[in-house]
């Protein structure tokens, strides 16, 4: 009879509401209004009860009314310089695990390191009343550039690039453990006598960071810096193997190299024909350990930063910035060696 009385109400256009859902079960209004919010705060077994009842009474949510109750809705921006980035797509699908739970989604935006395009980007999240934000700044980036995202209080996140005088959370890699831990197992494990750190953009803080510990360690261990194999280039696998081609061309390699990346480490291990018979002897060490630098040939020796556990503190970070409960730390982990065949481990 119930049944037949709800039909009989939904054929005449009678509109179901968050009241009529809340009744049958016999919830408050608040606890099925959590519900369709994807609120942390409510059971599993009530929200899949309230789900359930609403899809069977033909209750229909209203996010855009919802948004301009709240003045905010569930879209978080994710602002980074290169979606094509193997390192930037595994924190990307940390960011969205961690925010997809709790209901929220995610859209991707690319800067490729233009402070037009960031500027634009960021603009648009605050108009359409974004949740929160988390970018990887662009290269050029200075503390202005983040003043009118501040004014607007859109929570937002900083990640990997720290910007001087910007007073914003900062999720990034612990860079002078990396730099250290590259020259502690290229000089202590392998023996090289003449080292050196290879790729990254000058302006990136990581590149500053790590290369500045490394070469202090280096230094520390009398061993010898080679500055040509050290200039900065872009951090792609091609750009790294070009210029690695053309330093051979004027002579041999370093024993040691660490690489910004996993991707210059690709590049260069590509321009040595590492793992051939006729080889250029050379160590090199990564930095991220991507899930295929295991499965490469030869396998890429790394220092793992876990970039997927990175995005989750990430978006844990976000989420505490939002006042949302958080489940899980907010710390990222430490670095460590995962020592493989391209460093001459076995």
């Amino acid at each position: 009879m119930q049944d037949d009385l709800e039909q009989g109400d939904r054929a005449r256009g009678r509109r179901v509401r968050m009241i009529d859902v809340a009744n049958s079960l016999g919830l408050s209004r608040a606890t099925v209004s959590l519900v369709m919010r994807n609120s942390p705060l409510v059971s599993a077994a009530t929200r899949s009860a309230v789900l359930a009842e609403a899809e069977r009474l033909g209750y229909i949510y209203n996010q855009a009314a919802a948004n301009l109750r709240t003045q905010r809705n569930d879209l978080v921006g994710l602002v980074m310089p290169d979606v094509m980035n193997p390192f930037v797509a595994e924190v990307s699908l940390g960011v969205q695990e961690v925010l997809g739970e709790v209901g929220f989604f995610v859209t991707i935006a690319n800067t490729v390191d233009r402070l037009d395009l960031q500027r634009q980007i960021l603009q648009s999240l605050v108009g359409h009343r974004a949740a929160g934000v988390v970018t990887i700044p662009a290269l050029t980036s200075a503390a202005d550039h983040f003043a009118g995202i501040r004014r607007s209080g859109l929570p937002t996140v900083l990640l990997l690039r720290h910007i001087d005088g910007v007073d914003l959370p900062f999720v990034g890699t612990d860079e002078v453990a990396i730099g250290r831990l590259g020259a502690e197992h290229l000089i202590a494990v392998h023996g090289c006598r003449r080292v050196a750190y290879f790729g990254g953009d000058p302006l990136a803080s990581p590149r500053v960071g790590r290369m500045r510990a490394f070469r202090e360690a280096v230094a520390g261990a009398g061993a010898g810096w080679d500055a040509a194999w050290s200039e900065p280039l872009e951090a792609t696998a091609d750009a790294a193997r070009r210029r690695a081609a053309d330093l051979l061309a004027a002579g041999p390699p370093p024993d040691g190299v660490l690489c910004h990346s996993d991707n210059v480490a690709y590049g260069l291990a590509k321009a040595l024909r590492l793992g051939t018979p006729d080889a250029t002897p050379c160590a090199v060490l990564g930095i991220d350990d991507l899930h295929q630098s295991a499965m490469w040939n030869p396998s890429i020796s790394s220092i793992a930063t876990d970039p997927v556990e990175l995005g989750r503190v990430c978006g844990r970070v976000l989420l505490a910035e939002m006042g949302m409960p958080v489940e899980g730390g907010r710390t990222p982990p430490p670095p460590e060696i995962h020592a493989r065949a391209s460093c001459g481990c076995h």
